[in-house]
């Protein structure tokens, strides 16, 4: 794993009124820039949160503008909220009524008085989360599979987004790894985004997942992926997730949600109720969302964690 995950840390906000700054907005995300036609008067307004994994950007562009770029060592899935976009992806026009996938190589689009978000994805952190090179990816088609998959995408990605907004939550490296490992499951199903080179471990067994579990008990109070996780099994991310679902009747990810709830469990017991707060332990364990937080730990345990914190001694 990564030492310092909070190195790579973006959280800013730019503006811009003529070609040039436009172009120095975007080339912030994409390469080889090219303004092609600019609206008067012109304004974007760009922000741009997440690390060197994921990045989350939200644009306003008015009254118009028209862009080529290059797209390099990552995709991209953008979704129009407000106003007219179109979108050309290594020459296939795509359907920007709904969120669509931005393919390595060339991007051009046209836009009028538009809102939208961009969601930037690093293929090889990507590949790392599959368990595979980068190289073994294969991307499927510009739009969501299913309208189930989207929907689910635009959840993941509406929370994320929360998460991320907040600077506390941002910087908080094992809130960012989990939001990070939600975004690329949920892209890669809703995207189609596989391996070209599955390994055979389909059938891998307790072993394995032994290996996981004691891995995770020994890095709990640090950012866990699941590509952490399956390399330390020996396996591939499919592969784990097979492993768990056969041996525990889980995934991975809500055996690492249960690991660190035990955790905060015992700092509760453990605490004295006048100096600790319950939103104080869960963030430290990871945990973003409290109220979703507290109706696991009580799924769990059986009592509210503030019930935990103020029981008599």
């Amino acid at each position: 794993m990564r030492a310092d995950l909070d190195a790579g840390v973006r959280d800013h906000t730019v503006s811009a009124t003529d070609a040039g700054g436009a172009r120095a907005a975007l080339a912030q995300l994409a390469s080889d820039v090219e303004i092609r036609e600019i609206g008067a008067p012109f304004h974007l307004r760009q922000r741009t949160v997440g690390d060197d994994r994921l990045l989350l950007s939200s644009f306003t562009i008015a009254p118009h503008l028209h862009f080529e770029s290059g797209i390099s060592g990552g995709i991209g899935i953008a979704r129009r909220r407000a106003g007219s976009l179109r979108a050309v992806t290594n020459g296939e026009e795509v359907d920007a009524s709904r969120p669509f996938l931005i393919r390595p190589g060339r991007a051009e689009s046209w836009s009028e008085d538009v809102a939208v978000d961009l969601v930037s994805l690093d293929l090889s952190a990507l590949g790392a989360f599959a368990g595979f090179d980068e190289s073994a990816l294969h991307v499927g088609g510009t739009a969501a599979v299913s309208p189930q998959l989207q929907r689910h995408w635009d959840l993941t990605i509406d929370h994320v987004t929360r998460v991320f907004g907040d600077r506390e939550l941002l910087h908080n490296p094992l809130i960012r790894q989990a939001a990070v490992d939600a975004v690329f499951a949920a892209t890669a199903h809703a995207f189609d985004i596989r391996s070209t080179a599955d390994r055979a471990d389909s059938r891998a067994g307790s072993d394995a997942v032994r290996r996981a579990t004691a891995f995770i008990e020994e890095h709990l109070g640090e950012p866990l992926s699941v590509g952490d996780i399956a390399h330390a099994a020996g396996l591939s991310v499919r592969g784990l997730q097979s492993a768990f679902a056969r041996v525990r009747d889980t995934t991975p990810a809500a055996y690492v949600r249960t690991a660190r709830l035990r955790a905060v469990r015992r700092e509760l017991v453990e605490a004295e109720p006048a100096e600790a707060t319950v939103a104080e332990v869960a963030r430290r364990w990871g945990f973003a969302h409290l109220p979703r937080s507290a109706k696991h730990y009580r799924e769990e345990f059986g009592e509210q964690p503030s019930e935990t914190l103020r029981r008599i001694r």
